[in-house]
């Protein structure tokens, strides 16, 4: 029990920095291509801090609930949230965050579940 919640807090939070630096890099692209954000509606560093905060606060709780059904059900409610949030007034930031927030946990959630299993063996 232990193990598992030490390797899904770790695997989530090595997840949490790696989001932090694919937005980064996804900002760093998008400006290199296409010039500057254009900020419509709500402004863009607020938007990503919300995502950033709810995709933290996902992380978590995908950390600590034991394997079963919720943890993809739970990934794949943080995408959609995270698409319909941005959707109105940032379509390229939607689709990008919410394959990131949605996909990232995914990956953090298998991640900790494979680690944990070599560990106990």
């Amino acid at each position: 029990m232990k193990i598992r919640w030490i390797t899904g807090l770790a695997v989530h939070a090595l997840a949490c920095l790696l989001f932090v630096f694919l937005s980064w890099l996804g900002f760093y692209l998008y400006t290199q291509l296409f010039g500057g954000l254009g900020s419509v509606g709500i402004s863009g560093a607020k938007a990503w801090l919300l995502v950033f905060y709810a995709y933290a606060g996902t992380n978590l709780l995908l950390a600590l609930l034991p394997p079963g059904r919720t943890k993809p059900l739970l990934c794949a409610a943080l995408g959609a949230v995270v698409l319909f949030y941005l959707l109105p007034h940032h379509p390229l930031r939607a689709m990008y965050f919410s394959v990131l927030a949605g996909g990232l946990s995914w990956l953090a959630t298998v991640g900790s579940q494979k680690l944990a299993l070599r560990l106990q063996a």
